[in-house]
């Protein structure tokens, strides 16, 4: 039977937040919660979510990467925002999974590469991916792709639709977790199945096994 250090999730990392600015133009505050990482045996798996930092206007700048930004938007603007997991050294062979929370994928998209991150099931706004490929890093920290660099706010934002989405999730609109499970001794849809149930995903929901190379 395998134990719950085989596996390592990391949650909270893309929090979309919300907030009326007083400005002549309708303007929002923008912004990620802290990761939050729980490792259950250290040299097993080990994994991390950060994104480049941003300015003011949410244009990607240089500097250490972070695990929080803070943006002014408008109807229409389009924000750099690369949530990016890296596997850390001497974790062993895994899949790489990441759900993605956006109910409000009518206000709020995002340019999902779906080369690089596959679908494996989606219900209730959520949707989960799973990368391409196996991933293990025995001598040095590996970065994956992206999962997205951009967040598109509609043209058709409204001051009262804000208002109905805040009454409804007060300002989280968009989050993502990553989660990671070992592969060399989990057969892989076997490995699908436990990351569709980390996240809550009903019984009935299809899973789809695509080939993970």
């Amino acid at each position: 039977m395998q134990k719950l250090r085989k596996h390592t999730i990391i949650a909270a990392a893309v929090a979309l937040v919300a907030v009326l600015l007083i400005a002549p133009t309708l303007a929002w505050l923008f912004s990620t919660s802290d990761k939050v990482v729980n490792t259950f045996e250290s040299g097993d798996i080990s994994i991390v979510l950060d994104e480049s930092p941003v300015d003011a206007d949410g244009h990607k700048v240089s500097g250490p990467r972070v695990t929080e930004n803070t943006y002014n938007f408008v109807p229409g603007s389009v924000l750099d925002k690369d949530p990016t997991p890296t596997v850390k050294k001497n974790t062993i062979n895994s899949y790489l999974f990441v759900n993605v929370e956006n109910k409000y994928s009518d206000v709020f998209s995002i340019n999902v590469d779906t080369s690089k991150w596959l679908k494996v099931a989606e219900a209730d706004g959520n949707t989960l991916y799973v990368y391409y490929k196996k991933v293990s890093a025995p001598t040095a920290d590996v970065v994956l792709d992206p999962v997205f660099t951009k967040v598109t706010v509609s043209e058709d934002l409204t001051l009262d639709r804000l208002h109905e989405i805040k009454e409804t999730d007060n300002t989280q609109f968009i989050n993502a977790q990553a989660y990671a499970i070992q592969a060399d001794v989990i057969a892989k849809n076997k490995a699908f199945d436990m990351a569709a149930a980390q996240f809550a995903y009903a019984d009935t929901v299809q899973i789809n096994y695509v080939d993970v190379a």
